[in-house]
């Protein structure tokens, strides 16, 4: 995810204070990517700290990088897009565009190993929530057609129970397009715990426990604003779920 879309993704936790380092960054990118810590933190009106603070909250591990990951944005143009979707075609290019960018996204390498805890687990539990329950069910779909069995958990009340059942011979997927929901990073730890074996599909790269799945896959995510369309990522999550349906096909 871009900065502007973490900065979306993770608003509902924002002070005062980040909201007032939200609306500077949104109205001065250009500013953030020519200017240190301090003499941004001044322009915004708040503390140095708090400015390390909202950076760290969005996932990065200082202002260097978040700084970085804006210079990389403004660079790709996609900040100055217009913001008015004008046509259907608009539409199905901005799926397109995303499509392609998938192998840049998964190597062979992800899809083989995934693959291979997929063929070697007892059990296989798909926890996803709200839209990306309904990909969680479509896995199972997927799975069944080429005779594996799995169970597609999507309902967050039992997340962490299931996740307690787990063994070392299971494989826990999990589904999340922010990557840091409560209840499925919550389901997560517990499988950690455990020992079980975990992947998930996101498109977060700064999920929470990112370096603790054993099967890691970051997608791309549509280049919109939440406020100028309704696109569903889950379009995106079902394409790579048929990437490693059919790599997993060709391993048995």
């Amino acid at each position: 995810m871009n900065p502007m879309e973490l900065i979306n993704l993770h608003e509902s936790e924002f002070t005062k204070s980040d909201e007032k380092i939200k609306l500077f960054v949104m109205n001065n990118p250009d500013y953030i990517s020519s200017y240190p810590i301090v003499d941004v933190a001044a322009k915004a009106g708040v503390s140095k700290s708090a400015l390390l603070r909202f950076c760290k909250k969005l996932g990065y591990n200082g202002y260097s990088e978040f700084k970085y990951e804006v210079s990389k944005y403004l660079l790709s143009g996609r900040f100055k897009n217009p913001t008015v979707i004008k046509s259907n075609m608009d539409i199905v290019e901005n799926y397109i565009s995303c499509i392609q960018k998938l192998p840049a996204y998964i190597n062979e390498d992800s899809l083989i190993s995934f693959s291979n805890y997929i063929r070697n687990a007892s059990r296989i539990r798909i926890f996803g929530l709200h839209e990306s329950g309904l990909s969680a069910t479509y896995f199972t779909y997927r799975l069944a057609s080429l005779g594996i069995d799995s169970e597609a958990i999507i309902h967050s009340g039992i997340f962490s129970e299931k996740a307690s059942f787990s063994t070392t011979s299971d494989f826990n997927i999990f589904i999340s397009v922010s990557g840091t929901t409560d209840c499925i990073t919550a389901a997560a730890k517990t499988s950690f715990d455990r020992d079980t074996p975990c992947a998930i599909i996101t498109q977060n790269s700064k999920a929470k426990y990112s370096n603790k799945y054993d099967c890691f896959i970051s997608i791309p995510s549509l280049n919109l604003d939440k406020n100028q369309l309704f696109l569903d990522s889950q379009a995106i999550i079902f394409i790579t779920i048929d990437l490693i349906i059919n790599k997993l096909s060709k391993l048995l």
